[in-house]
């Protein structure tokens, strides 16, 4: 159990509203779970977590390729990213604590020289244009309050062609796991998270979170807003999460090139 003090919180609803500070509320919270982040991750996901980045690695890394990991936590997909091929992995996070955690993860071992960790914000990325050959992030994207302007940073850095994969909980549509899947994650998965963390709140703001995240056709949709164009989106977990897989277009690509590869 942690032994920080106690600390008057908003409730998770509360962090929807319009003049909440949402942004600064995961910030904190995400600091303050990074040590036992990982332990409550595979404890969730039946050890599954793990392979799913490895799988969304796989469909966005090229050997030798640049990539970014946006909202890193403590280095798990940049770490699938290398493991894939990548010959760069610059992971970016706004808790300090989650980044400590991946730095310390990355020392000793082959993967220190290609990832680097440091502090930063998904909407507004220190890096170039068109300077990087693919965007990931895992479990990210629904803790930002403004999505929008997290893709348009992302369109930005890619390189034409480049590929960007998201792997996320999504809010469930009506459907028969859909009572089963509410249940979980508001019963189930504060009472883990509470008993790994000791974070009387962090999980449970996460069921509410995806209650106001966007269901995965809508996801697509603000990616092709963006003008990504979506080619895979794969439901993972009996439909709990989601991976989508797009890529920013090349000039050079034929016309007819959305319609031969864009999923409905």
């Amino acid at each position: 159990m942690s032994n920080k003090p106690h600390r008057e919180t908003p409730s998770p609803e509360a962090l929807f509203e319009a003049d909440s500070d949402r942004a600064a509320y995961v910030r904190q919270m995400f600091g303050e779970i990074a040590d036992r982040y990982d332990r409550v991750n595979r404890i969730m996901t039946v050890g599954q977590d793990q392979s799913w980045r490895r799988l969304a690695a796989s469909q966005i890394v090229r050997p030798g390729d640049t990539v970014l990991d946006a909202g890193t936590g403590t280095g798990d997909l940049a770490f699938a990213c290398l493991e894939a091929g990548a010959s760069r992995v610059l992971g970016l996070d706004v808790a300090g604590p989650m980044v400590q955690r991946a730095r310390e993860k990355s020392e000793g071992g082959w993967m220190r020289e290609a990832a680097g960790f440091g502090l930063g914000d998904a909407t507004r990325l220190p890096l170039p244009d068109a300077s990087v050959d693919a965007w990931c992030s895992a479990f990210v994207v629904r803790n930002i309050p403004d999505l929008p302007a997290a893709f348009s940073e992302a369109y930005r850095v890619l390189k034409p062609g480049g590929r960007l994969a998201v792997l996320e909980i999504p809010r469930m549509e009506p459907g028969l796991l859909r009572p089963f899947a509410r249940m979980h994650f508001r019963h189930v998965v504060p009472r883990i998270g509470r008993m790994v963390t000791g974070h009387s709140s962090a999980y449970r703001y996460l069921p509410v979170s995806v209650d106001h995240f966007l269901a995965p056709r809508e996801l697509t949709e603000l990616l092709r807003d963006t003008g990504f164009l979506v080619t895979q989106v794969r439901m993972l977990m009996f439909r709990t999460v989601a991976m989508h897989i797009a890529m920013k277009p090349n000039t050079e690509l034929r016309p007819d090139y959305e319609a031969a590869s864009t999923t409905p």
